[in-house]
């Protein structure tokens, strides 16, 4: 019977821990804009893949089927998490750029529009050049494939923790409290209107750092008022906004009118916007946007079909290094083993 070597522990510890970091949303993990094009699930079924904003979008954008119009792109590129995954491209549009007016490149990078009837200003270096011709750099397909999945994961995850929470010391009692202790991991479920009503507006109370992972149920969703993070409200300089992710599986139509810092995932949903925003943006379409922050999700997504409770993945860790170490029951420590992260 082989053995399993403490060594061996580690490394399989580590490969658990480096898949962790994986670009949560694959390719689209590097752009702050991305429209996945025609899908059919999740009780919906959008058209097209276009992207419409006419606000400056300080990161990159990308579209299954046209840009019809943008502004100014890609004015902070420079400490993206995940910016190698985009290919040296600040726009891809896999149906060609079709408005006409001149687009604004400014943090350098290259355009992918096999058809193109705009100018373009690349105001810092490197400078880019309109690619028209070859494949398309995004398998747009394979990708909204995989993220019609991960929403639907997602959405499937039990709540740790509570919504409707009391208010906390010196919070404002209109507050739709959602208060989670988990210092990795805190899963919430709203209802669309415990989401959008301006009458209470939502704070996540939870551990600074822990990743955050708000799962907003129904088929027309609007956000009505500004999102608070532990009791300031989003946007501000301590707030810890790239560790959210809001989860709409089931919204056709997605509106935000108040503002949101953090990733949303909605593969689904046509989503537009009159209001700041900031965060990795996926939905099937996106119209008009008021402007958009590039702060890339960098939080830690569980396995599918798994919920870590508090402190699991580092007792996880802990616990069996210790028990192959001092234990030297080897057959125990290769059967426990470790999942590996799919996304």
């Amino acid at each position: 019977m082989s053995k399993l070597f403490p060594s061996q522990i580690v490394v399989s510890f580590f490969c658990f821990c480096a898949a962790c970091h994986a670009a949560p949303f694959g390719a689209a993990s590097a752009f702050n804009l991305v429209a996945l094009g025609t899908v059919n699930g999740g009780g919906s079924t959008v058209i097209a893949g276009n992207i419409g904003t006419s606000a400056d979008v300080e990161g990159r954008i990308a579209a299954a089927n046209d840009v019809t119009q943008a502004s100014t792109v890609g004015a902070t590129l420079g400490s993206d998490p995940y910016g190698s995954l985009a290919g040296g491209y600040a726009i891809v549009a896999g149906g060609g750029v079709t408005t006409h007016s001149s687009l604004n490149i400014n943090g350098g990078g290259n355009v992918y529009a096999p058809t193109n009837s705009a100018s373009y200003n690349w105001n810092e270096t490197p400078r880019g050049a309109v690619v028209s011709t070859g494949p398309d750099p995004i398998n747009f397909t394979g990708l909204r494939t995989a993220l019609d999945d991960l929403t639907l994961q997602l959405a499937a995850l039990t709540s740790n923790g509570v919504t409707g929470a009391p208010t906390p010391p010196g919070g404002n009692p209109s507050w739709l409290v959602l208060s989670g202790t988990s210092t990795t991991l805190n899963i919430f479920t709203v209802t669309a209107a415990q989401f959008s009503s301006s009458n209470h507006p939502l704070d996540i109370a939870v551990p600074a750092g822990s990743t955050v992972i708000v799962n907003v149920e129904g088929a027309n969703v609007t956000l009505g008022t500004g999102i608070y993070f532990n009791g300031q409200q989003e946007g501000d300089s301590n707030n810890d906004n790239g560790g959210i992710l809001f989860n709409f599986s089931s919204a056709s139509a997605l509106s935000i009118d108040g503002q949101l810092d953090g990733a949303v995932l909605a593969p689904f949903a046509i989503f537009t916007s009159d209001n700041q925003v900031g965060g990795n943006i996926i939905a099937a379409q996106i119209g008009l946007t008021g402007e958009v922050h590039n702060i890339e999700f960098d939080g830690t997504l569980p396995p599918p079909s798994e919920t870590p409770e508090p402190g699991t993945i580092l007792l996880l860790g802990t616990g069996l290094l210790f028990m192959a170490y001092i234990g030297g029951n080897h057959r125990r420590g290769r059967q426990l083993g470790f999942h590996r992260l799919t996304y």
